[in-house]
């Protein structure tokens, strides 16, 4: 059913004040570039103000203090988190397999299942495996043995989940996701390569998102863990025996090697790479393609390739940019330098 809310109705869900039309009527939400005067929008970035004098919207979610003539306001502290809030209502998350297991599932003896879990179809659960109340897997999803996985949990389509796997509450795990396959462990023996048993496991704890086609590998021994709160993005590879803390974002197509440990509340850019047996402090932060071979202390700010602290990553990058005029500049150098030589071997 279509949600139809005035702007004043608005301001009370996410706990605004109107400065404007507190009537007006909005059914949806849109960029600030391109919303209708029915939508909604939101203004977090400055760079995005030039557009807010110009915006058709009904209603922008603005900072407190925020001075433009034209559309109607709804000031909040926060409004890229007001404007999660109005997305939530105008689009609420819709469950489309239903509670039950569906009748091309496949379920294992010894499986316990809480209370109104959805099994979609063509999932297959493996023996003695424990899945809590309200988990959700949708199609085509592949839960080994001995499993845990805890409650209200999304598990999108083609995601498989290794045996012996531990997962929270409230996990979301997107298509494609690989958890618990084996960590890249093999010994060199006389011409040949032998494979390394990989007897641990993988331990997911509260509200972690793992994002689609992302792989977790199983610990050699003991666990891979990754901390309550992380995010996880697509495509990132986590190594055997990787630990990852509390409330870390990692961007798309990194890669963590074997045994590195990152502290919580890390932030990561896309396509940084890791080398194994390193360590993150807690709180840093690594900047988008860095290549990372050496530990990161807590707090710092790191860049680059090989990553080094950030301010010095920008002074070097400043001083490669002016390379080729300093090489021109020697090459003049250089031949006034021969020229004065050899006009002073002619006076000789």
């Amino acid at each position: 059913m279509p949600v139809k809310l005035t702007v004043a109705e608005l301001a009370k869900l996410v706990g605004g004040k109107v400065v404007g039309d507190p009537d007006c009527v909005i059914d949806g939400v849109g960029r600030i570039e391109t919303a209708r005067p029915s939508e909604v929008t939101f203004l977090a970035n400055p760079r995005y103000t030039p557009h807010l004098a110009r915006s058709k919207a009904g209603a922008v979610l603005v900072s407190p203090g925020t001075k433009v003539v034209g559309p109607t306001l709804v000031e909040v502290e926060n409004p890229y988190l007001a404007f999660l809030t109005v997305l939530s209502r105008f689009y609420p998350q819709e469950l489309w397999v239903e509670s039950g297991i569906h009748p091309t599932a496949v379920l294992e003896a010894g499986v316990e299942l809480g209370s109104e879990v959805a099994i979609g179809a063509f999932c297959f659960i493996g023996r003695a495996t424990q899945i809590g109340a309200r988990t959700v897997l949708f199609p085509h999803v592949v839960v080994g043995p001995e499993c845990r996985i805890g409650d209200d949990c999304r598990i999108h389509s083609r995601t498989t989940i290794r045996e012996r796997v531990r997962i929270g509450n409230r996990v979301v795990i997107q298509p494609g996701a690989v958890i618990g396959a084996d960590g890249f462990g093999f010994v060199p023996d006389t011409g040949e390569y032998r494979k390394i048993p990989q007897v641990g496991t993988v331990v997911i704890e509260d509200d972690v998102e793992i994002g689609a086609n992302t792989t977790i590998d199983r610990a050699t021994m003991e666990e891979t863990l990754v901390g309550a709160g992380t995010k996880l993005d697509n495509l990132i590879q986590v190594a055997h025996n990787v630990v990852i803390g509390k409330n870390c974002v990692i961007a798309a197509q990194t890669g963590i090697s074997g045994s590195t440990r990152i502290g919580s509340d890390v932030r990561v850019g896309g396509q940084v790479g890791f080398a194994g047996h390193i360590s993150v402090g807690d709180g840093a932060q690594v900047g988008a393609k860095s290549g990372v071979g050496r530990n990161i202390p807590s707090g710092a700010v790191f860049s680059g390739h090989y990553a080094r602290p950030h301010s010095l990553w920008r002074r070097i990058e400043v001083c490669l940019a002016r390379l080729p005029d300093l090489f021109r500049r020697v090459r003049a150098l250089e031949s006034r330098q021969k020229q004065a030589v050899t006009s002073s071997e002619k006076k000789e």
